[in-house]
């Protein structure tokens, strides 16, 4: 937990409270860009954003994992993301990669944003899996959802995994945002995963307050590993990014 604090911190640190960032947050938030587990769909004008998010669950032994994430925009739809998954556990797993806009709500129906990235097996690893991802989004009056296809595997094929993320949300008040969440990864029969699937659903917050957004998400997590029953149980996350 002091990792934790202390990375969390970093990130509060990170961001500048003058006046050209203050409102960037509302703006991110409204993409979804603070809700841990979805992709932006929206490349905007922002320079970037970075979100740091606990995770608690009682399906993963009450586990408690730390995930990081980071966006930079490089010229018009192109973005460079970087990423560390389980930043604190044994098998952490640090990404990079780049997303590029494809598609425009105004233009298209919608916004779309494919994503590709290649995560390592740890910070010393040179090995790992190859991700890519198409994130979508869509403003149905005043609720703005999103939808994200995601698929990776390692060079040989042997370690693969699936996933769908989805959220929707709605703007209560200025700057405080209310919906829900789900996701659902599948390890596509790859014995090589120690978890065969795993999953989440529940309610989500967000609040913002210049530059910064502080995300909290409550509800039923799933996880089966392999040769076990699957196993349900209440979780838990609470994010906090900031804009620049």
């Amino acid at each position: 937990m002091m990792r934790t604090s202390v990375l969390l911190c970093v990130i509060c640190a990170a961001a500048p409270a003058s006046a050209d960032v203050v409102g960037i947050a509302r703006r991110l938030a409204d993409d979804q860009a603070f809700t841990p587990g979805m992709l932006r769909a929206n490349a905007g004008t922002e320079n970037g954003f970075v979100v740091a998010a606990s995770n608690w669950s009682t399906a993963s032994n009450n586990d408690i994992t730390l995930d990081a994430i980071g966006e930079v925009r490089v010229w018009g739809p192109v973005r460079l993301i970087a990423s560390v998954a389980n930043a604190f556990g044994d098998t952490a797993k640090p990404g990079i990669g780049a997303g590029v806009q494809l598609l425009r709500e105004g233009r298209h129906g919608l916004d779309g944003t494919a994503y590709a990235r290649f995560k390592t097996e740890g910070f010393t690893e040179p090995e790992g899996e190859l991700e890519v991802a198409f994130a979508m989004a869509r403003r149905f009056g005043p609720v703005h959802g999103g939808l994200d296809v995601t698929y990776g595997q390692d060079p040989e094929g042997n370690e693969r995994d699936g996933e769908l993320a989805t959220a929707a949300q709605l703007e209560l008040r200025p700057g405080l945002f209310a919906g829900a969440a789900a996701r659902y990864r599948d390890a596509l029969g790859s014995t090589k995963e120690a978890i065969a699937r795993d999953g989440f659903g529940g309610a989500s917050t967000t609040w913002t307050f210049g530059p910064m957004a502080v995300t909290g998400m409550a509800g039923v997590a799933m996880v089966e590993t392999i040769g076990a029953a699957r196993k349900f149980g209440p979780a838990a996350t609470l994010a906090i990014g900031a804009a620049f």
